[in-house]
C-alpha cells in the first residue's frame, strides 16, 4: 500500500538468500481494525497486499508466511521477533530519509531500542497510494508473478473482500463510484437504476470478479457493488475466476480438496490453506450429523457451520490464534482442533477444547519483514 512495501521486498529476498532464512511478512493494523465477526475492508486490503508479495517471494524459491496483527506496531514487531527468533527485521517506513529523526517515527526508534536482532530501515521511493483508491488487479497480478486461472463458478462472497477493479481502479474510489466532480450523467443514471431494481427486489445477475489471494477485483458489476456498499450489504453473489501463482505447489491439490468438500457439503464459505484440512472438516461434519441424528449431510453442514465453525472462527480471529501456526487460516486451525478433540477430549465442548488445544509453536530462521501500515 506504500512505496516502502515495493522497496523492502527485494531487500528481504536478498537477505533471505544470504542468511538461508525464511521470510515472515508482518502487517500491523490499528487496534480494533479486525472485527472477529466480519472481515472489514481494511483487513481485506492488508491480507490481499501480503498475499501478492508472499506469492512473489515463494516464486523466487523462498519460504514465506504472512501474519496480520493489531495494536501497537512496535510491540507487535518486537514480540514476533522474540517468539520466532528472527535474524533480521526489515522495517518499511512511509517517511523520507532527509526528514528529522523525530519525524521518522517512534516505531523505528522503539523497535531499534528493544529488538533482539538487527534492524534495517527501508525508505520509500515514490508517492504513497491514495487510500481512497481501489487496488488494480493488473498491478497486484504483476507483483504476484506468473499466474494460472480457474473458474470457481457462482458463489456468495463478502462485499468487504472486494478490494479493487480489473479495469476501473484509477477512476473509482473505495465506494466504487467516481469522485463527485467526475460523475457523469449516464453513470449516475445507471447507478440509480441498479439501486431501484435492488430495492424493488428484482432479480439481479451475479457480478463477475477475479480472485487473487484474499481479495476480489470487479470485472463486471461495479454499480452493483457500489449499491451494495451504500446499503451496507454484507454479501453478494459473484461468478469467481481465481488466479493462482504457478509457484503455489499445493494449489492443484487444494483446489481438488475444496471442490470435493463443497460438492459434499454445499458450503462455499470455508477456505483453508492446507488441502488436508478439507477432509478433516468433512469428517467433523459427518460426526456432527450422526450426533444430531440428521440424515441429510448438507443440512447438517449448514447447522455445523452456524453452531460450530462460525463461533470458533470468531474466537480464533478475536484472539489472533493463527499466528501460532504459520501458514494456517482459521479453517486449518479448526481442522487441527477437530483432530485433537476427536483423539484426546471428545467429551469437551468446542470452546473448552480450543482453550486446551492452543499452544505456542517454536519458529526459527525467519527474516521478519515488518510494515507499520503497508
Amino acid at each position: 500500500m506504500t512505496p516502502a512495501g515495493e522497496v523492502k521486498i527485494p531487500v528481504a529476498e536478498e537477505y533471505a538468500r544470504a542468511l538461508g532464512a525464511d521470510v515472515l511478512l508482518l502487517h500491523v493494523l490499528r487496534r480494533g481494525a479486525v472485527d472477529p465477526a466480519n472481515v472489514r475492508p481494511t483487513e481485506a486490503v492488508a491480507r490481499t497486499y501480503l498475499d501478492t508479495f508472499a506469492a512473489r517471494l515463494r516464486g523466487a524459491g523462498i519460504h514465506t508466511e504472512s501474519v496480520i496483527r493489531t495494536g501497537s506496531p512496535a510491540s507487535n514487531i518486537v514480540q514476533e521477533a522474540l517468539i520466532r527468533d528472527v535474524y533480521l527485521i526489515i522495517l518499511g517506513t512511509n517517511t523520507r530519509p532527509m526528514l528529522p529523526s523525530a519525524v521518522l517515527g517512534s516505531v523505528a526508534d522503539q523497535v531499534a531500542r528493544t529488538a533482539p536482532c538487527p534492524l534495517l530501515l527501508v525508505h520509500p521511493r515514490g508517492e504513497t497510494l491514495d487510500r481512497r483508491q481501489l487496488r488494480c488487479f493488473q498491478d497486484d497480478a504483476e507483483r504476484a508473478g506468473v499466474l494460472v486461472q480457474r473458474n470457481l463458478g457462482v458463489r456468495t462472497i463478502e462485499v468487504a473482500r472486494i478490494v479493487g477493479s480489473v479495469d476501473r481502479c484509477h477512476e473509482l474510489g473505495a465506494d466504487f463510484r467516481p469522485p463527485l466532480r467526475r460523475r457523469r450523467t449516464h453513470d449516475e443514471d445507471r447507478f440509480r437504476r441498479v439501486r431501484l431494481a435492488i430495492e424493488a427486489g428484482a432479480s439481479i445477475p451475479a457480478i463477475e470478479v477475479y480472485k487473487l489471494g484474499f481479495g476480489h477485483y470487479v470485472l463486471d458489476g461495479h454499480h452493483r457493488v457500489a449499491v451494495a456498499l451504500e446499503q451496507g450489504q454484507m454479501e453478494i453473489d459473484a461468478n469467481v475466476i481465481e488466479f493462482v501463482p504457478v509457484a503455489d505447489e499445493l494449489a492443484p491439490e487444494r483446489f481438488a480438496a475444496r471442490r470435493a468438500f463443497e460438492r459434499a457439503t454445499g458450503l462455499t464459505e470455508v477456505g483453508a490453506a492446507r488441502p488436508e484440512s478439507y477432509g478433516v472438516l468433512l469428517s467433523a461434519i459427518e460426526r456432527y450429523r450422526d450426533e444430531q441424528g440428521l440424515d441429510d449431510l448438507q443440512r447438517a453442514a449448514r447447522r455445523w457451520f452456524a453452531d460450530v465453525f462460525r463461533p470458533l472462527w470468531q474466537t480464533i480471529r478475536a484472539r489472533q490464534l493463527t499466528s501460532a501456526f504459520p501458514g494456517d487460516r482459521s479453517a486449518d486451525l479448526i481442522a487441527r482442533l477437530a483432530l485433537w478433540r476427536a483423539a484426546e477430549a471428545s467429551d469437551l465442548d468446542w470452546p473448552e477444547a480450543l482453550d486446551r488445544f492452543v499452544e505456542s509453536q517454536p519458529a526459527t530462521g525467519i527474516v521478519n519483514v515488518s510494515s507499520r501500515n503497508g
